[in-house]
Parts: structure tokens; C-alpha cells; sequence
């Protein structure tokens, strides 16, 4: 993902701000796999408070600015990763990556095995229903662009239901729900000033009143369900254990 389209959003209420908030609890340091780094600048914070942070990013160019921030570093592509860890990770994080996979369900499935038995996966991803969408598509518009919910890079479009849905389906819980508001400050800057927080406290009220609807993004925190009397290590593998042993609990 190169970097000139995929930069730190760090204003309060943007996924950014989420997704650091979800680890800013931790008082000892934790182990954590970012997956689609971009530049590094989640890597960089994270790696300032004493976690060890492991990457991995697709673009050569990216990837080379982005090393320096982390712990262990893979340039690969997520797609065929093979995820040679066992249960290594306290958190996995794919901020504003599954929306460019041709198929994100068989990415997660790969990747929950690094997870530790308490780990957790948190993901950001682009709400298609958002309003705009919907108003453009009332007019007949469904316009690609170079940023953005309709980034013309997005392979997979989500909704707050289909991104419940691809977490049932490698069998994770969704712990936590997050809607961000439109990133009213990247397209007028001016705006970042703190003479304006009234108004984004205002617009993140109108969003958590009517997510589905007013949600740029979504940020979940996940984690594999864990099934008793059911091996973790056999757990792990998200979305291959038999029905019949999801209907027994066993």
C-alpha cells in the first residue's frame, strides 16, 4: 500500500485513534503483529511504549521506510502469507487492510493460529453505506477515487452486518464495535484546530446515534471463539472445526 494514499489519521475519533486506544489499556508490554504497515507510524507508537511489534507490508518502496519501527519485519504479500507463528501474538492488527483482499475470510483463518490464547484481533475497515454512498447512489454514482470509501485499490466493499458476518464465518466474536465519524479534518485541515471540538464531539454523537448510516469506518476487536472441551490448539484454526462439532459444543 503506498504510503502517499495511506497516512496517520491522529485525530480524535479516527480509526488511528481507535486502534491505539484498544492497546493503551495494556500496562505490561505485549506482542503485537501489524499487518499492512504502510510507513510504520502504528509500528513507530507502539514500539516507543515498549511493545514488541512484528510487520508486514506488501509494498518494497513502503516497506523500506517502515523497518525501522518494528521488532521483525516481512515484506509479503498478505494474500499467500503462510503466518509462520504459533500462538506468538497478543494482538493482530489489520488497520484498513481486508478491504484490498480478494479473499480477507482465508487471511484471517491463516493468521489466528500466531494468536495467543487470549489474543485478540482488531481490524478497521470502510463502511459502504455510508451516507454518501448511498446519496451518490440515489444519483445514479458509483465513482472509484484515488481515497477514500471507494479507493479504487478496494477489492471488497463492507457493512457493519458483513463485517459481523466474515467474523462469524472464521469463527470469532466481535468484542467490540467502534463507528468513526467522516474525516472532516484531512479534507479541510483547518479543522484540526481545538477551537472545532465541539463541533467533531457533536458529529461522533450523530455517528454513535445511527451507525450504520453515518459510519466512515468500522474498528472491531475479535477473538476466536473458544469452544469447551474443544483442544485450543485445534481452536485456533477459526472456521475448520466440523459442524457437528460446533452444534455438540465439543
Amino acid at each position: 500500500m503506498p504510503d502517499s494514499q495511506y497516512e496517520f489519521k491522529p485525530f480524535k475519533y479516527s480509526s488511528h485513534y481507535w486502534i491505539l486506544e484498544a492497546l493503551r489499556g495494556e500496562k505490561e508490554p505485549v506482542k503485537i503483529l501489524d499487518v499492512g504497515t504502510a510507513s510504520g507510524y502504528l509500528g513507530k507508537i507502539w514500539r516507543r511504549s515498549g511493545h514488541y511489534v512484528a510487520g508486514i507490508e506488501y509494498d518494497a518502496a513502503t516497506a523500506e521506510r517502515a523497518r525501522e519501527y518494528y521488532d521483525v519485519f516481512q515484506v509479503a504479500d498478505v494474500e499467500s502469507f503462510a503466518f509462520p507463528y504459533r500462538r506468538e501474538f497478543d494482538y493482530i492488527v489489520f488497520a484498513d487492510v481486508l478491504e484490498h483482499l480478494r479473499d480477507p475470510a482465508a487471511v484471517l483463518r491463516r493468521c489466528i493460529p500466531a494468536l495467543k490464547e487470549t489474543g485478540k484481533i482488531i481490524i478497521s475497515v470502510p463502511n459502504i453505506a455510508n451516507w454518501v454512498i448511498r446519496l451518490g447512489l440515489l444519483f445514479g454514482k458509483f465513482d472509484y477515487m484515488d481515497r477514500g470509501i471507494l479507493d479504487r485499490t478496494h477489492l471488497r466493499f463492507f457493512t457493519r452486518r458483513s463485517l459481523n458476518q466474515l467474523m462469524s464465518d472464521v469463527s470469532c466474536e466481535v468484542l467490540d464495535a467502534i463507528p468513526t465519524p467522516l474525516p472532516v479534518q484531512l479534507v479541510f485541515p483547518l479543522t484540526e484546530n481545538k477551537l472545532f471540538s465541539p463541533l467533531h464531539d457533536a458529529h461522533y454523537a450523530l455517528t454513535r446515534c445511527w451507525k450504520t448510516l453515518f459510519a466512515y469506518q468500522f474498528v472491531i476487536v475479535a477473538a476466536p471463539c473458544r469452544l469447551p472441551g474443544y483442544p485450543d490448539s485445534e481452536i485456533a484454526y477459526a472456521g475448520k472445526i466440523p459442524a457437528e462439532k460446533v452444534l455438540a459444543g465439543k
